[in-house]
């Protein structure tokens, strides 16, 4: 676990992290990407990825955000179409709409909103 930023990647994506946006960085905008996208600063906006999103504990996202795959450590909120996972660590908070197929939670998160769950796919 990376004990500075406060996340431990368990994510399904094998590919190294392109996007930071650093612990002292305010970022206010639009990201559209095929790469995984670690916060550690705050971001305003809006995020498009087909991969991981990761918010540290240091880190907050506000805004709509389409994802594959999201790891809260930190805090968040807005509307999130997830496609595979969305997974609340101990201590994150996620407030807002989420559509995900499969939720993650643990003791001492929080999920404060509407949560639809998506059906399995069939194989």
């Amino acid at each position: 676990m990376s004990q500075e930023f406060g996340y431990e990647s368990t994510s399904i994506s094998t590919e190294p992290i392109e996007t930071v946006i650093g612990v002292k960085t305010v970022f206010k905008g639009n990201v559209s990407t095929t790469t995984p996208i670690r916060i550690d600063g705050v971001f305003e906006g809006e995020i498009e990825t087909d991969n991981v999103i990761i918010v540290s504990k240091t880190g907050s996202l506000k805004g709509n955000v389409t994802c594959k795959e999201m790891q809260l450590y930190g805090h968040a909120c807005g509307t999130l179409n997830c496609s595979y996972l969305l997974s609340i660590k101990a201590g994150a908070v996620y407030e807002g709409d989420v559509t995900t197929r499969n939720l993650e939670t643990v003791l001492d998160s929080v999920l404060d909103g509407t949560c639809t769950m998506l059906k399995p796919r069939q194989e």
